[in-house]
């Protein structure tokens, strides 16, 4: 049966289409899990202003562009603040009304969906938008009463439709310029939840997410930034890094990468002087898909969370995407995911986040990426299990090194026989045969390899010359008694499964003996 052709008189004229309310709610709350995602959407957003403002001429550079995080305790309040174009009298109020209807697709922004600005809808009793533009009379200002909107998502009223629920709770200003800078844009979120730790407000975290997720410079000290800078120098938007001051610091805030990476108070791994690069050309044209970088160091085992700098982490137009387990199913076994350091910046416009980003939209491209980043996945799985090895020899090393110690005490005792001394020798003898072999498996540098080699012979050297010397502890016994003595103390170590506490043990019948 062949399919007919569709005649004009047959066809159904089509009824208009229905937004339902609930569609808000859905790319307010419904679509971020994080709290502190708001801050990432508003300095996104930021961000491209700012490189409107300096392609306009308004700035005449990035370094020139600020972003002000001002977070009040007091009255429960935040606003963010940029110094970018501003959007101007005539736009705002059309751009206000605007949902996923975004001007910016196509042309490299970081945000190019336009609904991200609603993300503070889930977590503030009131979010205001305010804006000027270079040469407006007055700034705009949009305020959403969140528990109008709140009210109307809970009821149960099947006809309220997504253009209703905005206009009943999105109020449209206009407000003298007086104060108020030549362009800017801000949004202030009043009443923030209490959520955990007050997250929402509390400057510690937030900082510590903004360092991981926003476009942030690296820290002047860290060894490696100069070299990583050179890397995306010639790659846009990944190269660009932006002023970002939390309650007026003095210094933005920076990416968090030390020179050390601190697992507890007293353990902490050193970066190695050696960048490791990625560079990853893409299916068709031979250009780049994306640059990167990471670091080996002492590979201690999994970093904490609390560092901000754990696994290989995917970026674009340097933006995080996704947390640092993004990339995790490249490494051999996903543990090691959070055992690295380093980033992958994305440069292929192909490859796009998702709504949330919180992953890569699906595709031949990021299949390709995945594939590629396999190997460094490999390279650094290897060095984690090299590293492991080499601990676990250097512990071997070290516990065979007490036990000399432990046995050499028993003989500068000088309370046991000549034979329970030559039974010690021969198990000092066969430690230091271990401990050469666990030194000589290749895992150890030259500096490490030569510090345990003169570790090990001075302690050979200590026994030799405590089996010369040869004291004896028990002239103060008659003679008749001295071997009897011996035979005690030769049984007590024998049997004693603490050898620390046998000797401990004997010195104390030593001490009353001789007195």
């Amino acid at each position: 049966m062949t399919d007919a052709a569709v005649l004009p008189e047959n066809s159904i004229e089509k009824p208009s289409v229905i937004i339902g309310k609930d569609v808000l709610e859905l790319l307010s709350s419904s679509m971020y899990v994080n709290p502190l995602v708001i801050y990432r959407e508003y300095i996104q957003n930021a961000t491209d202003a700012i490189d409107d403002a300096v392609a306009v001429g308004l700035l005449p550079t990035i370094e020139d562009g600020r972003i002000e995080i001002s977070l009040d305790h007091i009255d429960r309040r935040m606003v963010i603040r940029d110094n970018g174009t501003g959007v101007s009298n005539a736009e705002f109020p059309k751009q206000m009304l605007s949902f996923g209807a975004s001007t910016k697709r196509g042309k490299l922004s970081r945000g190019f969906r336009g609904v991200g600005r609603l993300a503070g809808l889930g977590y503030v009793q009131k979010l205001i938008f305010r804006s000027r533009a270079l040469g407006d009379p007055y700034v705009m200002e949009a305020t959403w009463d969140v528990r109008t909107v709140k009210r109307i998502l809970s009821s149960n009223q099947c006809d309220k439709e997504f253009d209703s629920v905005v206009i009943e709770a999105l109020n449209l200003s206009k407000l003298e310029a007086t104060d108020s800078p030549s362009h800017f844009f801000e949004v202030e979120l009043k009443k923030p939840r209490r959520i955990n730790n007050d997250k929402l407000l509390n400057e510690v975290e937030i900082e510590s997410y903004i360092s991981q997720v926003c476009p942030c410079p690296m820290r002047p000290s860290f060894k490696h930034k100069t070299e990583i800078e050179d890397i995306l120098l010639n790659h846009g938007r990944a190269a660009k890094n932006y002023n970002i001051h939390i309650n007026e610091s003095a210094d933005p805030v920076f990416r968090p990468y030390l020179n050390e990476i601190y697992y507890s108070d007293t353990k902490k791994s050193i970066v190695e002087e050696n960048l490791q690069l990625i560079k990853i050309s893409n299916l068709d044209n031979n250009q780049l898909l994306a640059v990167g970088w990471f670091v080996h160091h002492g590979y201690q085992g999994a970093i904490p969370v609390s560092a901000g700098v754990r696994g290989l982490r995917a970026r674009i137009g340097n933006m995080q995407i996704g947390n640092e387990r993004l990339l995790a199913e490249i490494f051999p076994e996903e543990r090691f995911c959070s055992w690295a350091v380093g980033e992958v910046h994305i440069l292929d416009e192909r490859v796009i986040p998702n709504g949330r980003r919180d992953a890569l939209e699906v595709g031949i491209h990021v299949d390709h990426l995945f594939v590629y980043l396999r190997s460094v996945g490999a390279e650094i799985a290897r060095k984690c299990r090299l590293a492991s090895q080499k601990r676990h020899r250097s512990r071997a090393i070290q516990r065979c090194l007490d036990k000399v110690n432990e046995k050499l005490g028993i003989i500068e005792q000088g309370a046991v026989s000549d034979h329970f001394i030559q039974v010690v020798r021969n198990d000092v003898d066969e430690l230091l045969k271990e401990m050469q072999h666990y030194l000589e498996s290749g895992l150890f540098d030259q500096a490490e390899h030569r510090s345990r080699k003169s570790e090990i012979k001075r302690v050979e050297k200590k026994i030799n010359s405590a089996v010369a010397k040869k004291t004896n502890e028990l002239a103060c016994v008659p003679s008749d008694k001295r071997e009897a003595y011996q035979e005690v103390f030769d049984l007590i170590y024998a049997c004693s499964i603490d050898q620390i506490t046998a000797k401990n043990t004997i010195d104390q019948i030593l001490i009353r003996l001789n007195s």
